[in-house]
């Protein structure tokens, strides 16, 4: 991977850095103490304090900023009685494996060892920014004529395309699909032949039975069988098709039309679409934590820090309040 960190931005944005920058700083402090050197330029040690002064001085602000903005989203939610459940976190953690090709326990602990992070700081990062997002959406409240505007203005997003469940057969030669059709005039079974005959490992077993499609999602991976499988009325069998040197016969076993769900059974996603549309950003909501909290900075090296706070670049959507 050539950017190890970009992967955890989107869920954990500067909450990384800090959780990052917070383990070298206080981790070595501790256990290395802070007079140890760290490397030696030409004969002159660099000490850890020098390092850690570096430190201090490049993030300290910044992860100060974090660590009270996690606090009082902490504290908000607990008032509210807002949790996060370890499934949800197991969730989002999944989602972003998958977003950035994360595939296997042993590529996620390199990726997290690269960012000085163990996974029970990401975990728990990502349990704060899930708390975040329901503290945010707690405050929003969706009237019934939103929600009904909101299903006419996007009454097409929500309708399900025609979908067909599909099998195949495939052979090596154009000879052996045009053979097999002999065998299908005969009045043997499709599931059978593809049983017998059919060189496709993952549906060879199962008759031939390949799933479900929306002619969109097949023809995103197999344009032609998409162009044909498409034409067919259930139960019909195409024509050999040539793909990747081998011919495939497609059998359309289930045509399933095209429909919209209505009003009710979308309400659910529709009040989720809308709370998350005007939810505040994270800035946005700490700001109002803050000023309605007690939030004392004791550092004068630090006294930015309530400012930039209280008052985000981003200017805030909603005028709710706690």
């Amino acid at each position: 991977m050539n950017n190890t960190r970009k992967w955890i931005s989107p869920v954990i944005g500067a909450a990384a850095g800090a959780v990052i920058v917070g383990g070298v700083w206080f981790g070595t402090y501790i256990f290395h103490g802070s007079g140890s050197v760290v490397a030696m330029v030409g004969g002159k040690p660099i000490t850890r304090s020098a390092l850690l002064a570096e430190t201090q001085a490049y993030a300290g602000a910044s992860m100060l900023e974090e660590l009270i903005s996690n606090q009082l989203i902490e504290d908000a939610a607990a008032n509210k009685k807002i949790t996060v459940s370890q499934s949800e976190v197991n969730q989002q953690l999944a989602a972003l494996e998958a977003q950035n090709g994360i595939t296997s326990d042993s590529e996620l602990a390199s990726v997290l060892a690269q960012n000085h992070m163990t996974k029970a700081q990401l975990l728990d990062q990502i349990r704060v920014s899930v708390l975040e997002q329901k503290l945010a959406e707690s405050k929003v409240n969706v009237t019934d004529e939103e929600i009904q505007n909101y299903y006419k203005q996007n009454k097409a997003s929500f309708t399900v395309p025609e979908t067909r469940a599909l099998s195949d057969i495939v052979v090596p030669t154009k000879a052996k699909a045009e053979q097999i059709e002999t065998e299908l005039s005969q009045g043997k079974s499709f599931a059978e032949l593809a049983k017998q005959y059919s060189t496709d490992s993952s549906t060879k077993s199962k008759g031939g039975a390949m799933g479900t499609f929306s002619q969109a999602e097949l023809a995103a991976s197999q344009p032609a069988i998409a162009t044909a499988a498409f034409k067919l009325d259930k139960g019909q069998v195409s024509q050999p098709i040539e793909v990747s040197g081998s011919y495939e016969l497609i059998q359309c076993t289930a045509v399933n039309p095209p429909h919209t769900p209505t009003l009710a059974e979308e309400r659910a996603t529709i009040v989720q679409d809308i709370k998350q549309q005007n939810a505040e950003s994270e800035p946005q909501l700490v700001a109002q934590l803050v000023k309605s909290d007690k939030v004392d900075i004791l550092d004068p090296s630090y006294s930015s820090v309530l400012t930039q706070l209280e008052n985000p670049s981003s200017t805030t959507s909603s005028s709710a309040s706690y």
